[in-house]
């Protein structure tokens, strides 16, 4: 006699747990769902604090505030994902500094929006663990609920039902009637209100601006119609404009790169290769055309020694985003400089994934590393102020650790900011190969022999350009340098540097054999 797989005694056995599951799953779906619909989250973005909240729109939408008109693209994401973000206050003294501050970051948009979507899948990460929380004790709820009824008194109900059916219609009705009052008092006044401001109407910058050749990305830009729009058309095209200026500089550099690639020393089966920028001063327009050069270099390993922002203010977090967001496949070590001082840039780079040297040595890539961000204290403009200690005091600091240790794990590679701190470690030839930034041109590499050991100190120049504290702009104000470290078995073996010049140019140094 064959068994059913289905019958009522399994079906009664089943029926109470597939019901607290489906308690469970819509009320986690639905409470999680309103919960992230109605979610902000208030985050860095460019030069600005912003609110990011998540919508079902299907676009992106800025809200620049009064002044200023809103602007808006297509997410270009499944279920019509979008996201509004509302732009806040700022640190720039004036209107033009921040229209050229802000064109200029959307020129490489990578980092920001690779920030926003991070914030809108935290708070989605947030919200389903929300709703989840309230669908399991909701689920709790019911469930204990049932268990008190118990099976009698539950059984005496359903009998109860089914004999009086006139006065559970009537109790229906009741229900039914209370939950339509309850909708139309939600929804009710809001529909009846007169709506006194029409809604908003979108127009292409490409008919705003028909005079100027947008890009791919700028095409597919709308601006809310209003006055702000058509007052602000001067403010909008001196945007657009100061963006394009940067694009088309910056692209044309990393599009260069590989006219030079040729040049470019290609690592052995058994050599690391690992690119070095510092100095880069919030120009992040440098940042694609440094991991070009590192693409055709074939580096995984990213060395940052220092100077990424001006100020080290919570507001210049789009480098640290954009260094990670154009580097997201390799591994980073990092030291902070002395323009970025105050923690915002440290915070940031360890919560992006980055290696902050902290006078420990470190092993990365089979490299072993020491190093720390610098000591001093400079603002954008001010002089430097003391820090914890001296430069002198950090270079001697650093070197007892260097010379401390046992020489089957002698440091490879020291990574400061200033050379003065590694001053005393190339001295007392503790270290193999000693990196830095801060003077904004590059130094060495030289080599000297201490108790028989090659000792090489090398300063990369900057990075971004940068003739002073700030380098955010649609040109060079200084050659643009990175320099290519070859590793063999943890061991440097070579440099040489990729610089873009001033001119456009892409300009590669000769391969330069270091000794072990």
């Amino acid at each position: 006699m064959v068994k059913r797989l289905v019958t009522k005694a399994r079906l009664r056995a089943i029926a109470p747990w597939a019901a607290l599951s489906v308690v469970f799953v819509s009320t986690s779906v639905l409470i999680g769902l309103l919960a992230f619909v109605n979610d902000s989250q208030r985050v860095t973005i460019g030069a600005h604090a912003a609110t990011v909240s998540p919508t079902f729109d299907g676009h992106a939408t800025v809200d620049l505030g009064a002044v200023l008109p809103r602007l808006r693209l297509a997410s270009n994401v499944p279920f019509g994902m979008g996201v509004n973000i509302d732009v806040q206050e700022t640190n720039a003294s004036n209107l033009t500094d921040l229209i050229n501050r802000d064109a200029l970051i959307a020129a490489q948009p990578e980092g920001e929006i690779a920030r926003i979507q991070q914030a809108i899948q935290e708070m989605a990460v947030d919200d389903a663990l929300a709703g989840a929380g309230s669908g399991l004790l909701v689920t709790v709820v019911v469930a204990t609920v049932w268990a008190m009824i118990g099976y009698r008194r539950r059984r005496e109900l359903w009998h109860l039902v089914h004999r009086h059916e006139r006065r559970v219609e009537h109790r229906a009705i009741v229900v039914l009637v209370a939950m339509l009052i309850t909708i139309a008092s939600i929804f009710g006044p809001g529909r009846m209100r007169r709506v006194e401001a029409p809604p908003t109407e979108w127009t292409p910058l490409a008919k705003l601006l028909p005079e100027l050749d947008l890009d791919a990305r700028l095409q597919s830009v709308e601006v809310a119609s209003g006055f702000s729009t058509t007052g602000g058309v001067g403010v909008i095209k001196t945007a657009v404009e100061t963006y394009q200026r940067s694009t088309r500089f910056y692209g044309q550099l990393t599009d260069k790169v590989s006219g030079v690639s040729s040049q470019i020393h290609q690592p052995s089966k058994d050599e690391t290769v690992a690119i070095q920028v510092n100095d880069r001063h919030d120009n992040i327009g440098m940042d694609p055309f440094a991991a070009a050069v590192a693409k055709a270099a074939g580096a995984k390993l990213l060395i940052d020694a220092g100077d990424d922002t001006s100020s080290g203010q919570e507001w210049e977090l789009f480098s640290i985003n954009s260094l990670r967001q154009h580097f997201k496949d390799f591994k980073v070590v990092a030291v902070a400089g002395n323009h970025d001082a105050g923690g915002h840039v440290k915070d940031a780079m360890r919560k992006s994934g980055f290696t902050v040297l902290d006078s420990k040595p470190v092993e990365v890539d089979g490299i072993r590393f020491l190093g720390d961000s610098d000591p001093t204290k400079t603002g954008l403009g001010s002089a430097d102020q003391p820090g914890d200690e001296t430069v002198d005091h950090q270079s001697k600091r650093l070197a007892d650790i260097a010379c401390s240790q046992p020489e089957n794990k002698r440091i490879s590679t020291m990574v400061v900011h200033d050379p003065s701190s590694f001053a005393a470690t190339a001295e007392r030839g503790c270290a193999t190969l000693l990196l830095s930034g801060h003077l904004h041109r590059q130094v060495g590499p030289e080599t000297k022999v201490v108790d028989g050991r090659p000792v090489t100190t090398y300063t990369n120049g900057t990075t971004g350009g940068a003739a002073y504290a700030f380098a955010l702009g649609y040109t060079l104000r200084r050659p643009g340098e990175v320099t290519l470290i070859t590793y063999l078995k943890g061991q440097p073996v070579g440099l040489q540097t990729v610089t873009a010049e001033l001119t456009g140019d892409v300009t590669v140094g000769a391969y330069t054999p270091l000794s072990n």
